[in-house]
């Protein structure tokens, strides 16, 4: 029994998702605490915690489904104090999942301890993808930009049967509110760390467009206690792409997961990686899981058994998993479409040096503000105030963008010689349009505003922290996310969009791609 509470330990190390756990699972040291813990069958497996799996553990909680969420991730904790995560100016392990040197802008490739950190960088050819490697998956690195796409292009990406309408009346909505997404209150933007967002927003209405506000999922209370004084400087700092350590962001591990668990049916185990899928010897599906310690050591791996199965291990990993279960014949008869369609959401980021006004003396990291061009510029293209951690002054703005890219797509294929799922046929001329786009939109600002110059700085390759498709709904799924020719196994997460959002960051459309889901799926039992 010992060695049973300690391995529960393990899966659920700290703060309310753990109690909520245990709670589900019962007192320890019991019979049923010891059953519940061991189980290794579920009528329905989750594999991932991120926007569209944390929408379906709640959904399917809420149904009285009982489902276990796997995640390869932590759970990270949070602290008032503390620096829980690295970050830019404090450069670590915990930042990275598995690396052994930094690899982000600005910092310098040090040597790390590989361990399971926060952030996967994957280094495909010609494109660095970026996602999150934590309970809560994108959720805990993002910066909580919370935007709808434009009816115009989700009309022109999205399947005929995913109505706008429907989607602007209620899914959208649903999902904002579930999110706890508002826009920045007028204190916090006048606050001295978001200078950088009110010369920005100027900037933008010289040249005649003045922004909006945008959509953010940051708890303005935790910001205004980093404002007092009251906790550790985190998102008014500028931290974000590595966690906010105070719990400065409303992330999935605040929102839809502590609710999935209160419903008593949903189980929770962080640190378990799944690396293959097939069928069950009896119907339904199996899967092969890495189970790891802290430090990313394995301590067991283990078959786990379901009917029913969702995966929504976010685009790279779930192409990663189907990819291969179709051609090491694990589950040959994927739909031949898998895989392809791949899109890096037209992802771009920019950097201005403003050489008459001064951006304040830190740049927070919610963003502020946004503007939509639809017909401006080579590509449409979605502009949002962003920031740079350690700028301390610098006289320097950061603009990020995404742009509507239709027509640059890739393909995941399977290596055969090393066994892994790669990004095949990515070229460098697949980010020239949307990069073409970006510096238009630079040169128009610079040109409306003296004293602005463009600088030099960027990504060491092209990245994104976007990735989509591979999946695609309406092609490889039916519109609820049911994967063709599989009975019980569907796809939620960003591998359902088709290679681009629309014209938006995509966790909002992921969400209510996601509800939308779910709810046909409890509402048809399948």
């Amino acid at each position: 029994m010992r060695l049973v509470r300690r391995r529960f330990a393990g899966l659920c190390s700290g703060g309310a998702l753990a109690a909520l756990t245990a709670a589900t699972l019962g007192a320890g040291g019991g019979r049923a605490f010891a059953r519940a813990v061991a189980r290794t069958h579920f009528r329905a497996v989750v594999i991932g915690s991120g926007f569209g799996g944390s929408v379906a553990a709640l959904r399917l909680g809420e149904a009285g489904v009982d489902t276990l969420v796997l995640e390869r991730g932590r759970q990270w904790p949070t602290s008032p104090t503390e620096a829980v995560f690295g970050s830019q100016e404090r450069v670590d392990g915990r930042m990275f999942w598995f690396r052994s040197v930094a690899y982000w802008p600005g910092v310098l490739p040090l040597p790390v301890r590989p361990q399971p950190g926060v952030m996967e960088v994957s280094n495909e050819a010609h494109l660095d993808i970026l996602c999150g490697a934590a309970v809560g998956g994108g959720s805990v690195v993002y910066t909580g930009a919370t935007v709808a796409p434009p009816r115009r292009w989700f009309e022109a990406l999205y399947p005929r049967g995913l109505s706008y309408d429907e989607f602007a009346g209620r899914w959208f909505p649903l999902a904002t509110a579930a999110l706890g997404a508002t826009t920045m209150p007028r204190d916090v933007y006048d606050s001295p760390p978001f200078t950088h967002s009110r010369l920005w927003d100027r900037h933008m209405t010289r040249a005649g467009y003045p922004p909006v506000p945008a959509g953010s999922t940051f708890d303005w209370d935790v910001l205004r206690a980093e404002l007092r004084g009251t906790v550790r400087a985190s998102a008014t700092a500028g931290e974000s792409d590595f966690g906010c350590s105070n719990g400065a962001k409303k992330s999935l591990t605040r929102t839809y997961l502590p609710r999935a668990l209160a419903t008593g049916h949903v189980q929770l185990r962080p640190l378990h990686e799944v690396r293959a899928v097939r069928r069950g010897r009896r119907g339904g599906y199996a899967l092969e899981v890495r189970r790891m310690d802290t430090a990313g050591r394995t301590l067991d791996v283990e078959e786990y058994t379901c009917d029913l199965l969702f995966v929504s291990a976010g685009t790279l990993n779930t192409n990663r998993l189907l990819v291969a279960a179709r051609e090491r014949g694990d589950l040959p008869d994927l739909p031949a479409a898998l895989g392809s369609g791949f899109g890096g959401n037209g992802d771009q980021v920019s950097v201005r040096t403003a050489l008459t006004d001064r951006p304040g003396p830190a740049q927070g990291a919610p963003c502020a503000s946004t503007y939509f061009f639809h017909d401006r510029f080579a590509q449409p293209l979605r502009a949002e105030s962003w920031q740079l951690l350690g700028a301390h002054g610098l006289p320097v703005l950061v603009t990020f963008a995404v742009t509507v890219d239709r027509g640059s797509r890739g393909t995941f294929r399977y290596d055969r010689g090393t066994g892994r799922v790669v990004l095949a046929d990515w070229t460098p001329d697949k980010q020239r349009e949307s990069a073409r786009a970006m510096h238009a939109y630079d040169a128009e600002i610079i040109a409306a505003n003296p004293g602005l110059v463009s600088a030099a700085l960027g990504y060491p390759v092209p990245f994104t922290g976007h990735p989509l498709g591979g999946c695609t709904v309406g092609r490889c799924t039916d519109l609820e996310g049911r994967v063709a020719g599989h009975r019980g196994l569907y796809v939620v997460d960003g591998s359902l969009l088709p290679g681009n959002a629309g014209g938006a960051n995509p966790s909002l459309t992921i969400t209510a791609l996601a509800e939308r889901a779910l709810a046909h799926i409890v509402a048809a039992g399948g």
